[in-house]
């Protein structure tokens, strides 16, 4: 909804003098040197629960070894928007918010917000049913888990994921306040679980987790508290060996939470548990690996490369870098090759400027790849330039690396409409955020080489922001 601003600053109404209505600062308040406060809008914000002691600290920063960062407690935050002129609350709301919604309703609205249409039908049926997409397997065990037996923790957890989807809906929507207190509980919650052992089984623990990171999406928080998470969740999952996730549920959550664990590790420059051979072949013992599974494989390398590319002491082996890096490219040329050799018809086309893709699955599996293409040349680029001697060795040379990080670049940026379509939900456009990342920056670097190029990305980026809020959690100061 849009909001109607003021046009009289709060000293000037509390002094009843005339306010010019001048931004960032009127008149009055400028004459006599004073910090103008501004306009409020024309609505009021009244708290829906008491003062509360709760703090939301990141869940699993004791697992995961670090502070966190401490949220506002509820008493702090907003509560519902109120239309001065009728002081109530939609009436459509009140029912939502006062009415304790059963699992089975809770989950149905995780399904509907945030798998895509063309899988909501497959995850009815169970989760064996349904092929795992590249990060959303986990949201497909969620009924299994609840049948499986009660639990406190996790149940909160639902319904705080739940509650967030809800207060982005027009027709459904539900205060910010109500989704940020059922989150406070589920922190609460999960974090009571880890301080009793046998409280809550690891897959249960791992869902729940799962669910607070996507409520994280839409509420307000801190990039840092959601890679807190994130990396809570990495030491929880390895307090079992690798085998432990060969099948069933286990399984479906591992390979829903390990990319991203590999997007963090990427954006935080240091070398992931995953890039072991025990924890890139234990996992799929009995069931063989995806085509995006694959590819998830050869991306957990990647984070200790860019590791040791960034050390303060510099590039202490750059031939053997060069070398893995290369062969790494290689891999990823033959899995591209491989994947869009399957069907007979084509795995995507141009529709006027824009990429359409066959389906959702091609979609991830293209776009990751193209991004770590994107990563792997720019390490080639920089090793080959800081060290000369090594170019007439490098199966790439300088401009080829140029050229093709500037191609699939425009790639992702082409393909960001297909991701953001309404029909994606929440999946889509969380799918897009490493690729979208990488190419925005390769194409800022490029300088005047990629001006035109990077001017598009850019613009492509702010559509993407406009429609999908939540996406800024991610793309901070970049426009």
């Amino acid at each position: 909804m849009k909001i109607r601003q003021r046009t009289t600053c709060q000293i000037c109404r509390q002094k009843k003098i005339s306010c010019d209505g001048r931004k960032p600062s009127c008149g009055q308040c400028l004459l006599r040197n004073i910090t103008c406060p501004g306009y409020p809008p024309d609505w009021i914000f009244i708290s829906q629960f008491a003062p509360s002691n709760i703090q939301t600290k990141p869940i699993l920063a004791r697992v995961a070894g670090h502070s966190g960062v401490t949220k506002h407690p509820p008493s702090q935050l907003p509560g519902i928007l109120l239309n001065r002129k009728t002081h109530e609350p939609n009436g459509s709301l009140r029912s939502l918010y006062h009415e304790d919604l059963p699992l089975d309703k809770l989950i149905e609205i995780i399904i509907q917000g945030y798998v895509p249409g063309t899988d909501v039908a497959a995850i009815r049926k169970g989760a064996s049913a349904s092929t795992p997409r590249i990060c959303g397997a986990w949201a497909e065990v969620l009924p299994d888990l609840v049948k499986a037996g009660n639990n406190t923790a996790l149940n909160a957890a639902i319904k705080a994921f739940a509650f967030s989807i809800l207060v982005c809906e027009t027709q459904r929507k539900i205060p910010m306040a109500t989704a940020l207190e059922a989150y406070s509980v589920a922190l609460r919650s999960v974090n009571d679980s880890l301080k009793i052992p046998n409280k809550s089984s690891l897959v249960q623990l791992m869902a729940a987790v799962m669910c607070l990171l996507f409520a994280e999406l839409v509420l307000p928080t801190s990039l840092e508290s959601w890679t807190a998470h994130l990396e809570g969740l990495g030491e929880l999952m390895q307090t079992r060996e690798p085998q432990f996730y060969a099948s069933g549920i286990a399984h479906r959550l591992f390979v829903g939470a390990r990319p991203a664990l590999i997007v963090l590790k990427i954006q935080s420059r240091k070398a992931s548990f995953l890039a072991s051979e025990e924890w890139q072949t234990a996992p799929f013992q009995e069931i063989i690996p995806s085509p995006m599974q694959a590819l998830m494989n050869e991306a957990t390398v990647i984070p200790g490369i860019i590791e040791r590319m960034s050390q303060e002491a510099g590039i202490t082996t750059p031939d053997r870098l060069l070398t893995e890096l290369e062969a790494l490219l290689d891999r990823l040329a033959l899995w591209e090759t491989s994947f869009q050799a399957t069907p007979e018809a084509p795995r995507f086309w141009y529709d006027g400027d824009c990429i359409w893709f066959d389906s959702l699955t091609t979609a991830n599996g293209l776009t990751h790849c193209w991004a770590f293409n994107v990563i792997c040349l720019t390490c080639v680029g920089k090793i080959v330039g800081l060290f000369p001697d090594l170019r007439p060795f490098a199966h790439i040379s300088r401009g080829m690396v140029s050229q093709e990080t500037r191609r699939m670049s425009m790639l992702i940026c082409r393909s960001t409409k297909y991701l953001m379509q309404d029909k994606m939900k929440l999946f889509g456009p969380t799918s897009i955020v490493l690729p979208l990342q990488t190419a925005y920056d390769t194409l800022k670097a490029g300088g005047a080489e990629t001006e035109r190029d990077f001017a598009c990305c850019k613009e492509i980026l702010e559509s993407a922001l406009g429609e999908k809020h939540f996406l800024s959690l991610f793309f901070k100061g970049d426009v």
